[in-house]
C-alpha cells in the first residue's frame, strides 16, 4: 500500500481485526468484502492476517515433545522465583 492510504482503505484498516474475528455484522462485512475484491492492497493485508491467524492457531493446537515442555516450565519457575526476589 501507499503511504497515502485512502479512506475507504482506511475504513477497512480500521475494522480487519473485528471483520477477521466475526465480529461485524453481515452488511459491514459485505463492504468490506466488496472493497477487497477491487482493491488488492486490501484484499492481500486481510489474506496474510487470516492466513497468520490460521497458522498461530495451528502452533497452539499442537503439543510439545516432553523434553521441550520440561525446559519451558523450567525456564517460566525460574523466572517467577526471579521476579519475586
Amino acid at each position: 500500500m501507499t503511504a497515502d492510504v485512502r479512506p475507504d482503505c482506511a475504513a477497512v484498516l480500521r475494522s480487519i481485526s473485528a471483520y477477521l474475528d466475526g465480529e461485524l455484522d453481515a452488511a459491514r462485512c459485505d463492504d468490506i468484502e466488496r472493497h477487497c475484491a477491487v482493491c488488492t492492497d486490501c484484499a492481500a493485508v486481510v489474506a496474510g492476517l487470516r492466513s497468520t491467524i490460521g497458522l498461530c492457531r495451528g502452533a497452539a493446537a499442537a503439543s510439545l515433545p516432553d523434553d521441550v515442555r520440561r525446559k519451558a516450565q523450567d525456564s517460566v519457575r525460574a523466572l517467577l522465583r526471579s521476579a519475586q526476589g
